[in-house]
């Protein structure tokens, strides 16, 4: 059962740290990461290992090159430190220093990932997502670097009843060195099953039956891409195009507020709001795939982070409220 805001200030020292005007949170609080106390949960994002063997399934493997979570306090050379919005340390979620194209499939750590492990609430309509963040590249050469900047993303990984689906949203930044600067929206029904991606194995049924990824599944790195940055597992938002403030110097990042909300009962999307503009999303929806076994009331938000070059890319979260009604 969650708790209201109101309340959060009884539960522990670090919900008193909470700036309540840093968000508006639903009625009641599902959690809330304030990453001055470690990472809360949230971890690297690692392949299934096999039912008969302590090893992970084969064409999964390279999975364990992306980039993950840790702790940090913000370190830029002539800058200093940043400490975090809100506090000394943030979490940030970075790539290696590996370029791909944009128009290739993420692999050997041009990607980071991070996800948290959670269920859905009893008596959930509306879920939001919210955070402060900020983006950056490494201080690896002269330059700003925002063209070396891909972008980033969210989205929930959510099973009910009857589906899995994967609601979301992806800002990319730029495509093989072109300036794009758009906020997408997870949803593949545009593209073809047969092209999805990886055909590797997931998980087996009760009864032994293999299960493959299927089509709608993990939007972030499967499905065909394109030079522009355009991927099949999302669609541009109408309007969507923003500029986000990378800053004028390599030293320097400033945070971003997010807030992405979505309706667990129409399986649609409501809004995303970030850097002073709301987006309406309302009546667009998600791709509908069959339950996976094992992960009935699954909800996973998963971030990630990309590069556009060879030179690493950050995205720091300073904290995180996730919230329901």
């Amino acid at each position: 059962m969650g708790v209201t805001l109101s309340c959060i200030s009884t539960m522990s020292e670090q919900y008193n740290m909470m700036q309540p005007d840093m968000y508006n949170p639903l009625k009641r609080i599902l959690s809330y990461d304030n990453f001055d106390s470690g990472l809360q949960g949230w971890m690297a994002l690692v392949p299934n290992l096999r039912e008969d063997a302590m090893e992970y399934y084969p064409g999964h493997e390279w999975k364990t090159k992306w980039g993950f979570p840790m702790i940090s306090s913000g370190t830029f050379g002539l800058g200093g430190t940043h400490g975090a919005l809100s506090g000394n340390y943030a979490m940030k979620l970075f790539t290696r220093p590996v370029h791909i194209p944009a128009e290739e499939e993420p692999r050997n750590g041009s990607l980071g990932v991070a996800i948290k492990r959670m269920t859905i609430p009893m008596h959930t309509t509306l879920l939001r997502f919210e955070m402060w963040y900020a983006i950056k590249v490494e201080q690896s050469r002269p330059g700003v670097g925002e063209h070396d900047f891909r972008g980033f993303g969210f989205v929930w990984d959510i099973q009910d009843d009857q589906y899995r689906y994967f609601p979301g949203i992806r800002y990319i930044n730029s495509a093989n060195g072109v300036l794009q600067k758009r906020w997408q929206y997870s949803n593949a029904e545009q593209a073809d099953a047969e092209t999805w991606g990886t055909k590797a194995q997931s998980a087996k049924t009760e009864d032994g039956k293999v299960v493959f990824i299927k089509k709608g599944i993990d939007p972030y790195w499967l499905g065909r891409r394109f030079p522009n940055g355009e991927t099949d597992g999302f669609v541009s938002i109408e309007g969507g195009d923003q500029e986000l403030c990378f800053n004028e110097s390599s030293d320097k990042y400033n945070w971003h507020y997010l807030s992405f909300t979505f309706n667990l009962q129409t399986r649609q999307y409501v809004d995303l709001v970030t850097n002073g503009k709301q987006f309406d999303l309302s009546g667009l929806g998600v791709t509908l795939v069959d339950p996976y076994p094992r992960i009935n009331n699954l909800l996973n938000p998963i971030m990630w982070v990309e590069t556009d070059a060879d030179r690493r890319s950050f995205l720091f979260v300073d904290s995180i409220v996730c919230s329901y009604e």
